[in-house]
C-alpha cells in the first residue's frame, strides 16, 4: 500500500475489525481466507496456499459474508 498513490490515505483493517463491521452492518460472516502467503521467491510453494488459507499468515484477507435473513 505504501507504493500506490491511490492507497496513500487508506486505513487498514485487521480481519477481525472487518468481520466486526460486517456483523454490525447486519451481515453473517461465513469465513475468512488469508491470501498471498508465499512471496515470489518461494513461488514453488504457492500450491500449498489453498490448504493454508484459513490461517492468519497471508498478506491480504478476504471475508465472505451474506446479508443475514430476518
Amino acid at each position: 500500500m505504501s507504493h500506490c498513490a491511490f492507497d496513500r490515505d487508506a486505513v487498514t483493517l485487521t480481519s477481525g475489525e472487518a468481520r466486526d463491521l460486517l456483523r454490525t452492518g447486519g451481515f453473517e460472516v461465513l469465513y475468512t481466507d488469508f491470501l498471498f502467503i508465499f512471496p515470489r521467491v518461494l513461488r514453488l510453494l504457492r500450491s500449498l496456499e489453498p490448504w493454508l488459507s484459513r490461517f492468519p499468515i497471508g498478506t491480504q484477507y478476504m471475508v465472505l459474508a451474506r446479508k443475514a435473513s430476518n
